[in-house]
């Protein structure tokens, strides 16, 4: 809901777009996976985020202060989602660049990680310049000045927070409109046609992928789900997502052309933006349905693809239904979310009632900063991220704990995810295990002798029979020679330039 910078209540925003029509299994013990069937079926908890409103203001002013991330870290949350809005700034402006670089960097200092989302308000211009060259009335490839130079304003962005940002949502709520006109016009809030975003998809992910070689990955903007119609298929946004793979593809060749050049159609994942049932109790299956229906379109296109999808947006509003009520479907909706293996991540809207909107009641917190019913909801998802080193009976692993905590915490080893053992810390062969990713050292376990494997000699580790002949790590990588070198209890693994990583078990 970054869009909402007017006052305008939300409920009165899903009234207007109420149209919208486009619309190898790693370290288990075997004798525990067929003795317990249930631990090979565990799904592993998603990355839990929030999201705070504007950034800053329409003057350059910090929005996002040290108290609300202090609230957002209170709250449990791994990743918080920043709309790169300009404010005041006529583009990318140096100034820009350090206002922001303040944001981020409050943010990864007190162990967040920051997905970035480049949107409407992230570069100058309006509908009619980002719809421009539409092939769906024009006959166009959906191409056109606006894109173009968003597409080099996120390569800069992106660029410049390579290795602090590595995820980007690219637009937001691209489906969503207010007015619809016969013949199949469209206008309003963050529309843009499905030739226009496949254009836009193209362009940015060649920017970093092909001509700049940054490392990031971008989720497509995050489409609108509504049920105000009832529920279907159209409203959960699988139509409009089809039709910008069907533009891409088959009439402007805009993904026919990412795929030949780069290899791949130009996205690592989708963000979804599901606001249901937003004056009544959630209906269950239909959120699972909706969740189903975006992601049926990728592997629709690309077969069983691990593309997975973002739930960048997604909440309730104390001003429609009460606070119990919001509670509770948060709930069950983080519940249907980690039953899903292909969802990544669920990014909460918002931390904090609007102060000065009254029509605006998404936080967890209320305006006096107390807490409602929703956010011990929210914290009790949150912690399946936030237990470090803690088992599934609630015991801690007192060397994997305090490793974590020394040797660079979140930003670093990221949050615990399931491996094939669980998310919580758990008995490996040889001992106690816990396995993290999404840090800035990418997947990584920490084992109770109190050391860490990663990067390189941890895809080495988890391969073939490498964990079984090395067993645990006794030391930290130090330097060898011309490389790098781990020692192990029954071995040890060494790493050059030329020779890569080598195991020699002893």
């Amino acid at each position: 809901m970054v869009r909402l910078l007017i006052p305008i209540s939300i409920l009165a925003l899903l009234i207007i777009v109420a149209t919208v029509v486009f619309g190898p299994l790693k370290h288990v013990n075997l004798s525990t996976l067929f003795s317990n069937p249930s631990y090979a079926a565990a799904t592993s908890p998603v990355q839990m985020g929030i999201q705070a409103g504007q950034p800053i203001d329409d003057n350059g002013n910090i929005l996002l202060t040290n108290n609300v991330i202090s609230r957002m870290g209170e709250s449990g949350a791994a990743w918080v989602r920043i709309n790169f809005r300009l404010g005041p700034y006529t583009s990318d402006t140096p100034q820009f660049y350090a206002t922001y670089d303040k944001i981020v960097d409050d943010l990864r200092s007190q162990g967040f990680q920051v997905m970035g989302l480049m949107s409407n308000e992230s570069w100058p211009g309006n509908q009619s310049d980002w719809t421009e060259n539409n092939f769906e009335h024009t006959g166009k490839d959906g191409y056109n000045s606006y894109i173009d130079q968003f597409g080099y304003a996120f390569s800069r962005m992106a660029k410049h927070w390579e290795g602090k940002i590595t995820y980007w949502e690219i637009w937001n709520e691209p489906n969503a409109y207010s007015i619809s006109s016969p013949g199949g016009f469209y206008d309003g809030n963050t529309f843009i046609y499905p030739s226009n975003f496949a254009a836009m998809l193209a362009h940015v992910y060649s920017q970093v992928n092909l001509y700049n070689h940054t490392n990031v990955k971008i989720i497509s903007g995050g489409l609108f789900g509504h049920n105000m119609g009832g529920y279907n298929s159209a409203s959960s946004g699988e139509s409009y997502l089809n039709s910008t793979y069907d533009m891409g593809v088959n009439k402007t060749g805009k993904f026919a052309w990412a795929k030949a050049a780069i290899g791949t159609y130009p996205l690592d994942a989708v963000g979804q933006h599901l606001y249901l049932d937003q004056v009544a109790t959630l209906n269950n299956s239909g959120f699972s349905a909706y969740l189903d229906n975006v992601h049926r379109v990728v592997t629709r296109w690309e077969g069983a693809s691990a593309k997975k999808t973002w739930m960048t947006e997604f909440g309730w509003n104390t001003k429609s239904v009460n606070e119990n009520i919001q509670s509770n479907n948060l709930s069950n909706a983080l519940t249907i979310i980690n039953s899903k293996s292909y969802v990544a991540g669920a990014l909460w809207f918002q931390i904090d009632d609007n102060q000065y909107n009254a029509d605006m009641r998404f936080g967890l917190y209320r305006t006096d900063f107390s807490k409602k019913p929703a956010w011990t909801a929210y914290n009790n998802y949150a912690l399946r991220q936030t237990n470090i080193g803690k088992t599934a009976s609630g015991s801690i692993i007192t060397a994997i704990a305090n490793y974590y905590n020394a040797n660079g915490g979140q930003a670093a080893n990221g949050t615990p995810y399931d491996n094939g053992g669980s998310a919580f810390a758990h008995q490996w062969d040889f001992g106690y295990v816990q396995d993290f990713k999404g840090g800035s050292i990418g997947p990584c376990i920490i084992f109770d002798t109190g050391h860490r494997v990663q990067q390189g000699f941890w895809a080495t580790y988890i391969s073939g029979n490498n964990h079984a002949l090395l067993r645990f790590p006794i030391n930290e990588a130090y330097g060898y020679g011309a490389g790098t070198r781990q020692d192990f209890q029954g071995g040890y693994m060494t790493w050059d330039p030329i020779n890569n990583v080598r195991v020699y078990p002893y």
